[in-house]
């Protein structure tokens, strides 16, 4: 089968959930002997269209946007199948009014429209008619694996792609105003810091991915996000993966589902520290739990978008 991906992320650098997903799905269908392209040539169709975003990224190389979808159903009147995998919102994310109408549009025009999770299917449900379902992220699970158990020094780990203020730097910059006080805390944070915000305690580490990736979140015990929003997320899931604790921001938007089986939420910075003292008393609970119970992997995930292509092709 010859499957035609909309995104064409490098493998060398660390990026977002959604690049990552199209790099694991597309090994994925390498693996059961299937073509993963990333052109389209009219005269020479593909047997299925996989399209994650309905603009041009230049970061991601999306490169199959709404204005081919319509060039191709308009004009050629194709035929191929199409899923159209919704990760992301609009409001209150810094998104123009065009970026909904046009996931809107895709998906309808779409054969399947899959959520990435319930709140974003919450979010467009009204606007599309497509039929659709919900599969959530996944890890690799033989990168991501429990750290040890072990709870001496808190250590507070958060990590981030994306430098949108929405990620939780108001919370993380008055978490490093209080670790003046607080030298029996370290809190690390691995990625982008957003503009204007300076720090001072928190340890910050350079955007990277991988195994490196990995052992720098297993050097903490707790797991902090205070992003707003999300439409599911990759960095909760990949922080509980490694066996921490999680302590989220309970208007998280997508991630709450999955954090709030392994962690505390909390509202305000006010909370933070509350839930921060519950959790040192819990810690070894939720460690228990995420060994016992966490199966947020992404082969599990792939398998479902691998049956839905079967089932359209």
């Amino acid at each position: 089968m010859r499957i035609c991906f909309s995104m064409d992320p490098r493998e060398d650098i660390p990026a977002g959930g959604g690049a990552k997903f199209a790099l694991g799905f597309k090994k994925f269908l390498i693996e059961k002997g299937h073509q993963v392209e990333n052109k389209s040539d009219v005269n020479d169709p593909p047997d299925l269209y996989f399209i994650f975003d309905p603009r041009f990224l230049n970061y991601s190389r999306n490169w199959l946007t709404i204005e081919h979808v319509r060039y191709l159903q308009e004009v050629l009147r194709s035929e191929v199948p199409i899923i159209h995998r919704l990760n992301d919102i609009g409001a209150p994310k810094e998104r123009p009014p065009s970026y909904v109408f046009q996931m809107k549009e895709l998906a309808n025009r779409a054969t399947a429209a899959v959520y990435i999770s319930d709140y974003v299917k919450e979010y467009y449900e009204d606007g599309v008619d497509t039929p659709s379902c919900v599969i959530h992220n996944g890890v690799d699970k033989d990168l991501f694996t429990f750290r040890d158990y072990e709870f001496d020094k808190i250590t507070l780990v958060s990590h981030h792609w994306s430098n949108n203020h929405l990620k939780g730097w108001d919370i993380y910059k008055q978490i490093d105003d209080w670790l003046d006080d607080r030298e029996d805390i370290e809190f690390m944070f691995i990625g982008n810091v957003a503009k204007g915000i300076p720090l001072k305690n928190i340890k910050v580490y350079r955007p990277t991915h991988g195994a490196e990736m990995v052992n720098l979140l297993k050097k903490a015990n707790i797991y902090v996000t205070a992003s707003r929003h999300e439409p599911c997320g990759m960095h909760h899931i990949e922080g509980i993966a490694c066996g921490l604790p999680i302590l989220y921001h309970t208007d998280g938007g997508g991630l709450v589902q999955a954090a709030s089986q392994y962690g505390l939420g909390f509202s305000d910075f006010s909370q933070f520290k509350e839930k921060l003292n519950e959790m040192c008393s819990r810690h070894m609970e939720f460690y228990d739990k995420i060994v016992s119970e966490f199966d947020y992997y992404q082969d599990k995930v792939f398998e479902k978008y691998y049956e839905l292509i079967k089932e359209l092709t």
